[in-house]
């Protein structure tokens, strides 16, 4: 495997196929029922784009009716194009009884042969792929999917305010989301600095927008919550060191880690959150045996940080 794979942005990465469309099924346009026990979600636990999705599907109770599995967060040695379902060739995901995304994939677009990417809605009927966009996916389900949220939680995109909500995660996924993985490419100082300022100015208005408000639309948590939390769990353990956005830790915004670390603690967060995956898989790579320095996973930051 080359270790020059841009992991940071491996699992924001889409397929090329001219079939694209066929990953790009929603709710909203018919093409899928929406159907209790019928989809499963696949996602990986490293991941700042598959992970938002599923802490929402947990959180409002999707769970009940729609089940997910992570991937493994290592590539296999010599594999840098697949994601497998466990540190073994021949591990399965428990419902797809699949080995490798790959294969689900095939299933609804046999001359598939890009890279698959985390997240992955697929249609149990079928075993296929049936849409890979985090954000789509939250979108869709937190609009058609609410009869069967659970009752004692608020809804997290609710009707009178989606187009805010929108706005709120589109700026997320710009400025905080998206800035690891296009950083890590820079080639200029320029462009470092200018994506370094658009990183660290976009924390330092939400910041301050924390500064009286429990979350970041107000008393509830809604779908930008997800996104922001995830980006900076990953943040604080992995792109402040690696990907040098260095201007400001995340314990140097009071009001953004207070409400990372409150939102931990609420179950979903804390379940779908796991602190080996993200720095085996931002570090380590893959299985294959670590021969450099820059795979070597650090020893920091301190993990019991997120629990006072």
């Amino acid at each position: 495997m080359s270790q020059k794979v841009n992991e940071g942005d491996a699992c924001a990465f889409h397929p090329r196929s001219t079939e694209q469309s066929l990953f790009e099924k929603k709710f909203s346009t018919g093409d899928l029922p929406v159907e209790p026990n019928r989809y499963h979600y696949v996602w990986a636990k490293f991941c700042p784009w598959a992970t938002p999705a599923a802490i929402m599907i947990d959180y409002s109770g999707l769970n009940k009716v729609i089940s997910k599995f992570a991937t493994y967060p290592l590539r296999h040695p010599g594999i840098d194009d697949n994601w497998f379902f466990g540190k073994n060739d021949d591990d399965e995901d428990p419902i797809l009884h699949t080995t490798r995304l790959s294969e689900n994939y095939q299933k609804t677009d046999p001359s598939f042969s890009d890279r698959p990417t985390v997240p992955a809605l697929i249609d149990l009927k079928t075993g296929g792929v049936v849409n890979n966009s985090s954000q789509t996916i939250m979108n869709e389900l937190g609009k058609y999917w609410k009869q069967y949220f659970s009752k004692d939680v608020a809804d997290v995109y609710p009707t009178d305010r989606q187009d805010e909500i929108d706005a709120m995660s589109a700026q997320i996924i710009t400025d905080i989301t998206s800035v690891p993985g296009k950083i890590t490419e820079a080639t200029s100082q320029s462009e470092y600095d200018k994506l370094a300022k658009q990183y660290f100015d976009r924390l330092e208005a939400l910041d301050q927008r924390l500064a009286d408000r429990q979350f970041l639309m107000g008393d509830t948590i809604t779908l930008p919550d997800f996104w922001l939390v995830v980006s900076l769990i990953r943040f604080d353990l992995v792109f402040y060191y690696k990907d040098k956005l260095n201007k400001k830790r995340l314990d140097e915004f009071p009001n953004l880690w207070r409400y990372a670390r409150e939102c931990y603690q609420i179950p979903a967060f804390k379940h779908d959150t796991d602190f080996k995956a993200i720095r085996q898989h931002f570090f380590q790579i893959s299985d294959d045996p670590v021969t450099s320095f820059d795979r070597i996973i650090p020893i920091g930051p301190d993990e019991s940080r997120w629990e006072n």
